[in-house]
């Protein structure tokens, strides 16, 4: 996908009943017919047809097809892509949805067609049923909630709407909102009533609950009975609904379809669907897609690295009681869910005898992990990097693969120095651990408390940078106009990095001006050990190596003759706040070899002779606290290259206050 292409959603519905392709045509013709297209004939292989600025292609050819819709949407070009494999050898069938829009755009809510779609048969997940409207859960169906809140293999997010004490009918409204918005892409279950309500909160846990009229997303994968970070299951207070309304649940949509878009397509359905697209062009058979389909051979013996890793970590891992509703009532349920647990009744009644459990050696385990992330894990996002490379004229969505891809490398080797840094610590944290016990509870709290400021802040920082990206664009068209352009919108993507490395990444790709040297280790090391806050400096990585592109532009073309800070005082276009500029260190700094040769790094001969030079400027991402990232850059745009040339981005460098 282009960096200027934003997946708005994206649903993949399993279907066991066969066949797909009537019902599909069917709820996706009446979908068409209602934006005043005509109705798709059902004979036709092939057939393409336009009206009111609207592009429809259908074609289809044997077990699988593909629906392709072009239409204005609000920022630009907005494509919805049905993609459908019918049922082969016994493999069920599925169907891939996805819309897109060029531009910045926010999640999108679901097609009307899917809605109808899914009333047609039983849909899942792969895991659990994907219904079309919002389901009503009583006390003795709390149980099955909660399995299905458990099901390992479950992709999407799931959402609980509490009732409300002030209006308890409202709850009905709120849900069947969400599950048109989110159909396909998540599920909705609302309360019947306050019974129901206090019986899945006491299974739950108190910091896993959802009550007073509030909404709650439960991301995937999830077990209660040992999630550590609740607040990752996003919780939407009553009060907040009950203000906002509609403008509440949109946002609540946005969290559930946002999250499902994001995901990579299962590894069966992305083989199949290559092939379908092959099949359309006639360049493969319903046999490649049979083979495509097949399930995957069975896991690599146990003398492989991962899976003896795997096998390890499955053995030195205490197995929890599965959590269970209170039984005050015999619940009925599907054949299937019954053997499954019955599976983990037994398994959780006959544990592993402790004498056969491996005595813990984290320092063992580290040295394992970092093997098979050098040697498995780092080989096979090599040779996608190389595959991403080698397509890059192919298509626009190749250059987001390949940034994605330098981005999760880089992370990979950050996490691997993590891994073998922190070994050496890990005698000195067990002795500790006896001391800290007391003080665990308290810090969980302050921790997710702190969790929780941070996203908020991210999304803060975010908002802010679009506004300011409109008021540079509003200043430029009133100077050039000369006359009020208030309500109009920049049609200039607003990239939005998320994290350091996808930052340097797109830098790397789209300023010419800005040279970036070897600081990747440094950057991924930030985006790894604070993953929330990252995002955060991202955005003014971003905003001040932009900054550094335009002026040393404006410099080289003699536009400008001042330094970087006096840039960024003037009234230039692309600036960041001047305070966060530091053009020179402090004289311990520059006397002291120890701390100015970790300020030293490579440089072309062209822009120094010995090939390396002192970046004394730099720019504060974070003015104070610990961690404090810093940006340091030799400025070389007055010069030989015209260029800014880039030495560090990560975390302080080493002064008389940090060491």
């Amino acid at each position: 996908m282009s960096s200027n292409v934003s997946r708005l959603y994206q649903a993949v519905l399993r279907d066991k009943t066969a066949p797909i392709s009537p019902r599909l045509r069917r709820t996706f013709g009446e979908w068409l017919v209602a934006k005043g297209l005509p109705t798709p004939e059902s004979g036709r292989a092939s057939q393409e047809f336009e009206a009111d600025g609207v592009r429809v292609r259908m074609e289809r050819a044997g077990d699988c097809g593909r629906y392709l819709v072009e239409e204005e949407g609000t920022y630009g070009l907005l494509r919805t892509r049905v993609a459908y494999a019918e049922q082969v050898g016994g493999v069920a069938g599925w169907v891939v949805v996805t819309v897109e829009e060029d531009g910045e755009s926010r999640a999108g809510h679901a097609p009307i067609f899917v809605q109808a779609y899914l009333r047609t048969a039983r849909i899942t997940d792969g895991a659990v049923h994907l219904t079309d409207a919002a389901d009503e859960i009583n006390e003795d169906d709390v149980h099955r909630l909660v399995s299905a809140l458990s099901e390992r293999r479950r992709r999407v997010p799931l959402a609980v709407v509490s009732i409300d004490p002030q209006d308890s009918r409202v709850a009905r409204t709120r849900a069947d909102y969400l599950a048109g918005a989110t159909a396909g892409a998540g599920v909705v279950v609302r309360f019947a009533d306050l019974r129901a309500q206090r019986r899945f909160n006491d299974v739950m846990g108190s910091e896993l609950g959802v009550f007073g009229g509030g909404i709650r997303t439960y991301v995937a994968p999830f077990d209660p009975s040992i999630e550590n970070y609740p607040y990752r299951h996003r919780p939407m207070g009553g009060a907040m609904v009950r203000k906002q309304g509609r403008q509440a649940l949109d946002l609540a949509a946005d969290g559930i379809v946002g999250e499902t878009a994001r995901r990579a397509l299962p590894d069966d359905v992305q083989r199949a669907y290559r092939v379908v697209s092959r099949i359309l062009v006639g360049k493969a058979t319903s046999g490649d897609l049979a083979k495509a389909m097949a399930p995957v051979p069975a896991p690599a013996p146990a003398g492989s690295g991962r899976e003896g890793l795997r096998r390890w970590m499955m053995a030195m891992s205490p197995r929890p009681d599965p959590v269970t509703a209170p039984a005050e009532q015999p619940v009925t349920a599907p054949a299937e869910t019954v053997q499954a647990e019955e599976a983990v009744a037994v398994t959780a009644a006959q544990p592993e005898p402790a004498e056969d459990r491996p005595a813990l050696d984290t320092g063992e385990l580290a040295r394992v992990v970092a093997g098979v992330v050098i040697k498995e894990l780092r080989g096979e996002l090599d040779a996608a990097l190389g595959l991403a490379a080698s397509s890059a004229g192919g298509g626009s969505g190749n250059g987001e693969i390949l940034r994605q891809m330098r981005t999760l490398g880089a992370h990979v080797e950050g996490l691997r120095d993590l891994v073998v840094v922190r070994q050496s610590g890990d005698q000195l944290l067990a002795e500790a651990e006896d001391e800290s016990d007391r003080l665990a509870g308290e810090m969980d709290r302050l921790h997710a408390e702190h969790e929780i400021l941070q996203q908020e802040y991210a999304e803060a920082v975010a908002s802010a940078r679009k506004l300011q990206e409109r008021v540079r664009w509003l200043e430029a068209r009133l100077a050039r106009a000369g006359q009020p352009a208030f309500g109009l919108t920049s049609k200039e993507p607003v990239f939005e990095p998320t994290s350091l490395m996808d930052a340097l990444n797109m830098a790397r790709e789209t300023l010419t001006r800005v040279e970036i040297g070897d600081t990747d280790a440094e950057a991924a090391r930030l985006d790894l050990t604070y993953p929330t806050l990252a995002r955060a400096w991202a955005s003014k990585t971003w905003d001040a190596l932009r900054a550094l592109d335009a002026f040393a532009r404006a410099r080289s073309s003699g536009e400008f003759a001042g330094g970087f800070f006096e840039w960024c005082r003037s009234s230039a276009r692309l600036t960041i706040p001047a305070g966060m500029v530091a053009m020179s260190e402090s004289r311990t700094v520059n006397t002291n070899g120890k701390y100015s040769m970790r300020r030293t790094f490579a440089v072309p001969e062209e822009v120094h002779p010995s090939g390396k030079v002192m970046m004394e400027a730099h720019i504060k991402i974070r003015k104070g606290g610990c961690p404090a990232p810093r940006i340091h850059f030799h400025d070389d745009s007055g010069g030989h290259t015209g260029k800014i040339w880039i030495g560090h981005v990560g975390d302080h460098l080493p002064n008389t206050h940090t060491n």
